[in-house]
């Protein structure tokens, strides 16, 4: 008892370590930061409530994002994960409050922003703006001008001048937006609106430059749509952000209702042993990539619009086993269930491609290249050790892809943080595994509430069980002292007595261990999963490999300016299109 008193945090004890914090971070003493951090995550903390816990996590993620600063250590180091995942973990509890008030709104805004944060420091210039946005829509002008930042980087680094001018254009936006909240920012952070500053240099330019009015025009043009089917299709797309387009992240109209990102051009040098195919062979595989990315994003919506309870002859065939688990085999959920495999390969395929353009393996390791092994040193087989490729790496969507990696598999020798997307989840490979290898049932919601009824009771049962078999192996441990000891000389009869006792404690152990063990195999055959959590798991995999498929074709165009010129005769990409 003493011990939960002494590791309870009142809200009087959270301002003072938030102030603590503060005080660490404003002195940049890092070395006292990082011990007063440490102290605070080892112990067992107990919390008066939920809002107590998530600001205690948001300040811890704070202190993490202070002390590992991407800049500052190599891309791949596991501390730039840290502050990620106590972010993730503070906006998964403010989530569940039912009804927020004015105060839980503003933490959890000033907690997405500096998720967002996290995120763009990885490199993920596309996963970190719907957090921002969800942070600007509570009117936090810190998230508009990490978004206006962002923004002026994107348009930096696209290839397509029409899509650079119209990100400009919302970091614009963002600029005047942000200047009327200007004096809600501490006095450090009105630094990013100096008139000498990034931001305000580049309002200049805008108003000088270009015209709003041309950004209007473009934003109204229609798509032509074939039927309402198509229509109603590409709205849901272009309001989830689905389109491989780095548009649909600031824009959902129709002007953005395509899959417009392509694989840049490159030079290559002339090769009169290649066929045109062949020479054409990465344009071709990435066409691949975005078809098989469009055809589960399909199958998704299709998926989605299937009623529960509906029925289809492609399994009318033969009488189907109510097994009482309440899970749906009909068209709805196989579809559910291809398009999270097509999805999931997705991120393989990209690191073949990698492997393959960027050389980064011979050729007789093509089956050693995994979305696992693309980024270490496939030789070193003890420890993660990174890629020698890939060490010195500035490429930031090389670095995207990396910690898209850590979101959807667990990586050896690093933190775990797959389950840090979404806490309260099945993990993606947990999913996959079970789709693969074992046994998934997509359960309709109800149905799995029925399906946890009888789950006290079974629990109760099997601790039960292991209790019986715990004594059993006491009570037989005892026996065989006392049997050891009474045959030198005892009676045989007692000696009898105990050996049939011995016998009929080892059967029942033997017995108890049957139940238990039988408990564990048919308990854990199959993973259950409700249709809204796979829609949730499907829908976000669909978003990241959507990101990851546009970081691959920036990560590309990096690569390539990078290069030094070659000698040679050398010859520009020619694509033709269909």
């Amino acid at each position: 008892m003493a011990d939960h008193e002494k590791n309870e945090i009142t809200k009087d004890t959270l301002e003072q370590i938030s102030n603590k914090a503060d005080e660490l971070i404003q002195k940049g003493d890092r070395l006292q930061l990082e011990r007063y951090t440490q102290k605070l995550t080892d112990r067992r903390l107990f919390f008066a409530d939920l809002i107590d816990e998530a600001r205690f996590l948001y300040i811890i993620g704070n202190c993490h994002q202070v002390l590992y600063q991407h800049r500052e250590m190599e891309w791949y180091s596991d501390d730039l994960s840290k502050a990620a995942i106590f972010f993730r973990n503070a906006l998964s509890i403010v989530n569940k409050l039912a009804f927020p008030n004015q105060e839980t709104l503003f933490l959890k805004s000033c907690i997405e922003t500096n998720l967002a944060n996290s995120l763009s420091a990885q490199g993920r210039a596309f996963c970190c703006i719907p957090l921002w946005d969800k942070a600007i829509s509570q009117n936090n002008p810190v998230a508009m001008i990490c978004k206006a930042q962002n923004e002026l980087f994107l348009a930096n680094i696209l290839y397509d001048p029409g899509h650079q001018e119209y990100h400009l254009f919302v970091a614009y936006k963002l600029i005047i937006q942000g200047l009327k909240y200007k004096n809600y920012l501490y006095e450090e952070q009105q630094v990013a609106f100096h008139e000498d500053g990034e931001l305000m240099k580049f309002k200049n330019w805008f108003e000088h430059n270009l015209a709003e009015s041309s950004f209007k025009d473009f934003e109204a043009q229609r798509y032509d749509f074939d039927t309402k089917k198509q229509k109603s299709y590409l709205t849901w797309c272009g309001e989830n952000n689905l389109f491989i387009n780095d548009l649909n992240d600031v824009l959902s109209s129709e002007v953005v209702y395509q899959d417009i990102v392509s694989l840049p051009s490159f030079s290559y040098k002339l090769n009169q042993s290649l066929s045109m195919h062949e020479t054409l062979m990465y344009h071709g595989n990435f066409d691949e990539l975005k078809n098989d990315y469009c055809y589960s994003r399909y199958l998704f919506y299709t998926a989605l619009n299937i009623p529960q309870e509906a029925k289809h002859f492609f399994n009318d065939t033969y009488p189907h086993v109510e097994d009482m688990s309440h899970s749906l085999t009909n068209l709805k959920s196989s579809h559910y269930k291809s398009a999270f495999r097509t999805l999931y390969s997705l991120f393989d395929k990209i690191s073949y491609f990698l492997h393959r353009f960027l050389e980064l393996n011979d050729i007789k390791d093509d089956n050693k290249i995994t979305f696992d092994s693309i980024f270490r040193d496939i030789s070193k087989r003890n420890a993660w050790v990174p890629h020698p490729r890939l060490k010195m790496s500035k490429n930031p969507f090389i670095h995207a892809l990396f910690y898209i990696l850590k979101d959807i598999r667990d990586v050896k020798d690093a933190t775990p943080t797959t389950r840090w997307l979404d806490p309260e989840a099945k993990s993606f490979a947990e999913i996959r595994n079970a789709l693969e290898h074992r046994s998934l049932k997509i359960i309709d919601d109800f149905g799995y509430t029925l399906t946890q009824l009888d789950k006290e009771y079974t629990s109760e049962q099997l601790k039960n069980y292991i209790a019986e078999k715990d004594q059993c192996a006491l009570d037989l441990e005892k026996l065989y002292h006392d049997i050891k000891h009474v045959k030198g000389g005892g009676d045989s009869n007692y000696v009898t007595t105990m050996s049939d006792i011995k016998s009929a404690l080892e059967i029942k152990k033997k017995e108890l261990e049957s139940l238990i063990d039988e408990q564990h195999r048919l308990s854990t055959h199959s993973l259950l999963i409700t249709v809204s959590e796979f829609e949730s798991r499907t829908l976000t995999l669909m978003r990241l490999a959507r990101n990851s498929i546009i970081y691959l074709s920036l990560a590309i165009h990096y690569e390539e300016q990078c290069k030094p010129k070659s000698d040679g005769l050398v010859m520009p990409t020619v694509v033709p299109l269909r």
